[in-house]
């Protein structure tokens, strides 16, 4: 396209037709965990993005690129939960291709104490109903702790991961603004996702 700035390029993308007459929703931006040039035109047009009722998604690529393709990390706590469902789809549809076909996906969940038993039961249910290829060993609840920053956890923990999922929200965005996407130093790839709507899984009879 051709459009004299970032903003209306983007207004233009989003209302192009899509596959087979199915209007598209969702965006993906990319930017560099080393050189994040433009990141603040891309936050500063979540806006518009959401206006359109598009799920927002970011690839923050690294030097590390994908790696070997065998682990996918998607982390889930109780203060995105929105995103939780977009994340796994996301997930799974990337295991879809053959370069990815050797992977596995692993899910954290990270909640407070009094949530553990049911965030579990109810991630272990989401996976064996909707057939999801993610084993109950590869399921794990974290306490959620006052003196440990969420992101000091996700980077302990997924440091070797080929891909990461993180979620993130609206209302922390626009308070935040860019930094919401920094803090994961340790990390490779990460696909930040930010869903318009909590997605449903079709659960298999």
């Amino acid at each position: 396209l051709i459009s004299p700035s970032f903003t209306t390029a983007v207004a233009q993308i989003m209302q192009l037709p899509g596959v087979s007459g199915k209007d598209n929703n969702m965006i993906l931006f990319e930017f560099s965990k080393h050189d994040p040039e433009g990141l603040e035109e891309l936050v500063g047009n979540q806006r518009l993005v959401k206006s359109a009722d598009f799920d927002l998604v970011l690839l923050r690529s690294s030097e590390k690129g994908f790696g070997m393709r065998h682990e996918i990390h998607v982390w889930i706590s109780d203060q995105d939960y929105q995103n939780a469902n977009l994340m796994i789809l996301l997930a799974y549809i990337v295991l879809g291709h053959p370069d990815w076909k050797r992977a596995t996906i692993k899910l954290f969940a990270i909640f407070p104490e009094d949530q553990q038993a049911s965030a579990r039961a109810n991630l272990q249910k989401l996976v064996v109903s909707g057939r999801l290829p993610i084993t109950h060993k590869n399921i794990e609840v974290i306490v959620r702790q006052q003196d440990k920053p969420r992101k000091a956890i996700i980077n302990a923990r997924s440091r070797d991961a080929d891909l990461t999922f993180i979620g993130f929200r609206d209302d922390a965005l626009r308070k935040n603004g860019s930094t919401t996407f920094e803090g994961y130093a340790d990390l490779g790839n990460v696909l930040f996702v930010s869903a318009a709507a909590e997605k449903e899984i079709q659960l298999l009879s």
